[in-house]
């Protein structure tokens, strides 16, 4: 879902100028971390002045690899779903090993929960 701009008449209009002397490599600091939040220098400043704290934005490489995330995600549920499905006895004949299926599910189990923290770790 795309966020709609602001139309230009909403926005109020900035006269007043404030002026910062930074060493060289405050102000490269400044502009890689704007840049990484996808703002200008200017904007990215003025929030941080403002006390808010710009969000990140990811990379396409970050957010294939969140899509991927949210992907196994999905198929570790249906994949212990269909194991909760069924009776102990059936449970155990796929794998022939009542310590390897307990271990297993506990793996799993815990590997879905760390995998939802990730996700809305990254929602915030």
């Amino acid at each position: 879902m795309k966020r709609q701009k602001k139309k230009k008449e909403d926005t109020p209009r900035r006269t007043q100028h404030l002026d910062a002397r930074v060493t060289q490599e405050e102000f490269d600091l400044v502009k890689r971390r704007a840049e990484e939040c996808g703002m200008t220098v200017s904007r990215y400043t003025r929030k941080c002045t403002l006390g808010h704290q710009p969000k990140y934005h990811l990379t396409d490489r970050e957010i294939e690899a969140y899509d991927n995330i949210a992907d196994a995600r999905g198929d570790i549920v249906h994949f212990f779903n269909v194991f909760n499905d069924k009776s102990a006895e059936e449970r155990q004949s796929y794998f022939k090993n009542a310590t390897f299926m307990r271990s297993w599910i506990l793996l799993l189990t815990q590997l879905a929960a760390d995998l939802e923290g990730i996700l809305n770790k990254r929602k915030e």
